[in-house]
C-alpha cells in the first residue's frame, strides 16, 4: 500500500495478540496476559470443522463493517493504526477522522473530501501486498501455490474461531495465521503476519454483517478534483557530475514546470524546477501519478497527472540558501545544484 495516516489506537489487545496470539479458551487476551507469556491452547477440530476447506473460507469472506485496529512491531519500534473498515463484495471503504477512501480491489482508489464534496480517484489500489498494513486476506488467495491449513479452534472475545495457517512457497520464513469466527459467517476477525524482522497483528471489533451498498460508493453529489496533465520529455538528457546518472525521468507541466526524478546510484532524488522563476525545489516522489494511481517514476508512462497545488512556489526553508535554489535557464535546458549528500552539491543539467 502507498502512504497511510495513522491515528491513536487501542493497542493493548492487538499488541498482546501480536506477541502471544490468543488466550486459552474463553479468557480475553490482555496486557497482563502478554506479561505472563501465556500461549494459546487450541481445541481439536471436530469432524465438521475438519471437512471445511480453509482456502474457500478465506476466498468467500462475508460483507462486513467493523472497527479495525492493528500494530506492527519492527524489533526496536513499531507503529499502529485504527479505522472503520467496510467490505462489500470487491468494494471497500476505509474511514478515520482524517480521511475516507473508497474503491474496488485491484483498481485505483478514491479519497473523499466531505467538506468540499469532492474526490480524488487518482490514487493506487490499496492492500495490494501481503505486507500491506493492515492485511487484506483476499490478496492471499491470488497465490495459487499458497497453502491453507486448519489447525484447531480457539475463543477470541467469545467468538469460536477456526485458526488457519497460510504458507507461501515464495517466502518460507513468513507465517500467516487467520482466525475465522464461526458465528460470523467465518469472518476473519484476527490475523497475524510473522516474519523474522517484522510482526503485524490486527483485529476487528463491533462487527456488523449488514452493509448498505452506498457506503462503498462515491456519493452522486461529489465532484472530481482538478488535475494537471504532464507529458514526458522523451528527448531529455540529464547529466550529473558530467555524465548520465544511473537513471532519470523528466516530465513537463502545462505551465512548463519540470518534474525530474534522478537516481545517482545511491539514492533517488526528485526535483521540481520552475524555469520562469528560476528556482528549484525538492519534490515529493509521488507528485506525479498515472491514471491508475501508480507513481510515474515506477512506470514507463508518457503522461502523468498531479493535483494543482504545485503551481504556487513555496518559500525557501531556513536551511536553504538562495544560491542553492537558483536555476540557470536557457530555451532548451536548465542547470541547478543538486541536493545530494555530497558536500560539493554537484551541478545537474537537463537539456532537451
Amino acid at each position: 500500500m502507498r502512504s497511510n495516516a495513522f491515528i491513536g489506537i487501542r493497542a493493548g489487545l492487538v499488541m498482546s495478540l501480536l506477541l502471544f496470539p490468543v488466550a486459552t479458551h474463553s479468557q480475553r487476551a490482555t496486557p497482563q496476559a502478554k506479561q505472563e507469556k501465556e500461549e494459546e491452547v487450541l481445541i481439536p477440530l471436530t469432524p465438521e470443522e475438519r471437512a471445511l476447506n480453509p482456502r474457500d473460507i478465506v476466498t468467500n469472506q462475508p460483507d462486513y463493517a467493523a472497527d479495525l485496529t492493528f500494530f506492527v512491531s519492527e524489533g526496536f519500534g513499531g507503529f499502529g493504526g485504527a479505522q472503520r473498515q467496510v467490505r462489500k463484495g470487491n468494494r471497500y471503504r476505509d474511514e478515520s477522522q482524517y480521511w475516507i477512501f473508497v474503491g474496488e480491489r485491484g483498481k485505483s482508489t478514491a479519497q473523499l473530501s466531505p467538506a468540499t464534496k469532492t474526490y480524488d480517484d487518482f490514487l493506487p489500489p490499496r492492500y495490494d501486498s501481503v505486507n500491506s498494513e493492515p492485511l487484506d486476506s483476499a490478496i492471499l488467495v491470488l497465490d495459487e501455490d499458497r497453502t491453507f491449513t486448519s489447525l484447531g479452534t480457539v475463543l477470541i472475545d467469545n467468538h469460536k474461531c477456526l485458526k488457519i495457517e497460510s504458507k507461501s512457497n515464495n517466502n518460507s520464513e513468513q507465517k500467516i495465521f487467520l482466525y475465522a469466527a464461526r458465528d460470523l459467517d467465518n469472518l476473519i476477525i484476527f490475523a497475524q503476519v510473522i516474519s523474522p524482522r517484522r510482526r503485524m497483528g490486527q483485529q476487528l471489533n463491533n462487527v456488523s454483517l449488514k452493509v448498505p451498498a452506498d457506503l462503498v460508493e462515491i456519493p452522486a453529489d461529489y465532484k472530481p478534483v482538478e488535475h494537471d496533465r504532464w507529458t514526458k520529455l522523451e528527448t531529455a538528457k540529464v547529466t550529473w557530475r558530467g555524465r548520465p546518472p544511473k537513471g532519470y525521468k523528466v516530465y513537463q507541466s502545462p505551465g512548463e514546470q519540470l518534474f525530474i526524478w534522478l537516481d545517482d546510484g545511491v539514492y533517488p532524488w526528485t526535483y521540481l524546477i520552475r524555469p520562469r522563476e528560476g528556482i528549484r525545489e525538492t519534490a515529493f516522489q509521488g507528485l506525479l501519478v498515472t491514471r491508475a494511481g501508480d507513481y510515474i517514476w515506477e512506470t514507463n508512462g508518457t503522461e502523468a497527472f498531479s493535483l494543482t497545488n504545485y503551481r504556487i512556489a513555496r518559500p525557501p526553508s531556513k536551511y536553504e540558501r538562495e544560491d542553492d535554489r537558483r536555476v540557470i535557464v536557457t530555451p532548451r535546458s536548465v542547470k541547478f545544484r543538486s541536493i545530494s549528500y555530497e558536500k560539493d552539491k554537484a551541478m545537474i543539467e537537463v537539456s532537451w
